[in-house]
C-alpha cells in the first residue's frame, strides 16, 4: 500500500508549495533575527550549553507552542540527545542528555515555564541519553517514566532507578507499544526491535523507538538503532516521515542509506559534536535525497514547529 506521503508531490529545496518555510534563505535570515530579538521562534536559545551559544538563559523570552502546535527542542548536549516535546501545555522529554549538562537544561526546562513534564522516556541507558535524567526529574516532577526493558550497567542509570525506587515514581518498562497523547498528537512508544544482550553491549540496538502523528506531520525519533535494528525496521515499515531524528548521532550503518531511501525525510536533525562529528558520507546520503540537515555541531540548538500541515518552522542558535 502506498503512503500518502508518496502521492504528494515531492517538496524540493526551491520552495514548491508544502516544502518546509526554513528552505528559503531570506526567511532562515528573518527566523534567525526574530530570535535574536526574543520574537517568535525565539525557544530556539541553549546559552550554556556544550557547543551552544554563550549568555544569560533567564533572559531570554521563549514563546510556548500553541495548542494547534508540536514543538521538539533539541538540546545541544554535544553528542547525546535531549529532546521536548511539547503541544500547548504538554510536555514530554525524550531522553535526558549528559549529568553535567543536567542542570542547564533543567534552566532551560523552567526558563520556558515548565514546572511539570508529563513523561519522561529514556531509550536506552547510556551516560548521553540517561545521565541527566535523575537531577532534572527531582527538580521537575515527572508523571511517568518509560523505560527500556532491561537491566542498565548501575553506572549510567542507578541514580535514576534509585529514584524512582525512594519516591515511588510511576515508571513503565517498556515491553510492548506504548501510546502517548501529547496535546492532538499521537505518540507511540516501540519496543525494543532487537533485544539485549549485556554480552554484545548492544544498548543502543536495543533502543526505544518514538513516532508522532499530527495531522499530515510525521516524526521519527529512533533513539541510537544500528544495522541489526535498522535492518527489522526496514523490513516492516511502509510509513514515510517528515522528520527524523538520525540514530547514534550520525554514524554510518551498513544499511543507513537503506534507512533514509526508506524514511524519506523532509527534514533531518544529527546530535553530534565537533569533537565527534556525524559520518561523511551520511551527510552526503541526506543531501542525495534532498533532505535538509540540521546538525547540534553546526546549529546548536535547533527548535522545529510543526502545525500538522507537512509546513516546519525551523529555528536554531547558528
Amino acid at each position: 500500500m502506498i503512503n500518502d506521503k508518496k502521492m504528494k508531490e515531492k517538496r524540493s529545496k526551491t520552495g514548491l508549495p508544502g516544502r518546509l518555510s526554513c528552505l528559503c534563505p531570506v526567511l532562515s535570515l528573518l527566523l534567525i533575527l526574530l530570535t535574536a530579538c526574543g520574537g517568535k521562534g525565539a525557544s530556539g536559545g541553549t546559552a550554556g550549553l556544550p557547543g551552544a551559544s554563550s549568555g544569560d538563559s533567564e533572559s531570554v523570552q521563549y514563546d510556548a507552542p500553541d495548542s494547534d502546535e508540536l514543538q521538539a527542542v533539541f538540546f545541544d548536549v554535544g553528542k547525546g540527545d535531549c529532546i521536548l516535546l511539547s503541544m500547548g501545555e504538554d510536555h514530554v522529554l525524550l531522553d535526558a542528555g549528559y549529568q553535567e549538562t543536567s542542570s542547564e537544561v533543567t534552566r532551560q526546562l523552567q526558563a520556558r515555564g515548565i514546572t511539570s513534564l508529563d513523561a519522561m522516556i529514556i531509550t536506552h541507558y547510556d551516560k548521553d541519553h540517561v545521565g541527566g535524567a535523575a537531577e532534572i526529574a527531582q527538580q521537575i516532577p515527572v508523571e511517568t517514566i518509560y523505560l527500556p526493558d532491561y537491566e542498565g550497567e548501575a553506572d549510567k542509570c542507578g541514580d535514576l532507578l534509585a529514584l524512582i525506587r525512594k519516591n515511588d515514581l510511576e515508571s513503565i518498562r517498556v515491553s510492548e507499544e506504548e501510546t502517548l497523547a501529547l496535546g492532538r498528537a499521537e505518540m507511540e512508544i516501540i519496543p525494543a526491535l532487537v533485544e539485549y544482550d549485556p554480552a554484545a553491549e548492544n544498548d543502543n540496538d536495543a533502543s526505544l523507538i518514538v513516532t508522532i502523528l499530527y495531522q499530515e506531520d510525521e516524526w521519527l525519533l529512533p533513539g541510537d538503532i544500528e544495522k541489526d535494528a535498522i535492518e527489522i525496521w526496514l523490513a516492516d515499515n511502509t510509513r514515510t516521515f517528515d522528520i527524523l531524528k538520525m540514530p547514534h548521532h550520525g554514524k554510518k550503518e551498513g544499511n543507513t542509506k537503506e534507512l533514509i531511501k526508506n524514511v524519506d525525510p523532509l527534514i533531518a536533525v544529527i546530535t553530534d559534536s565537533a569533537v565527534e562529528e556525524a559520518n561523511e558520507k551520511v551527510l552526503k546520503q541526506l543531501d542525495k535525497n534532498e533532505t535538509e540537515v540540521y546538525r547540534s555541531s553546526v546549529n546548536g540548538t535547533i527548535t522545529i514547529t510543526g502545525d500538522g500541515s507537512g509546513k516546519y518552522e525551523i529555528v536554531s542558535d547558528n
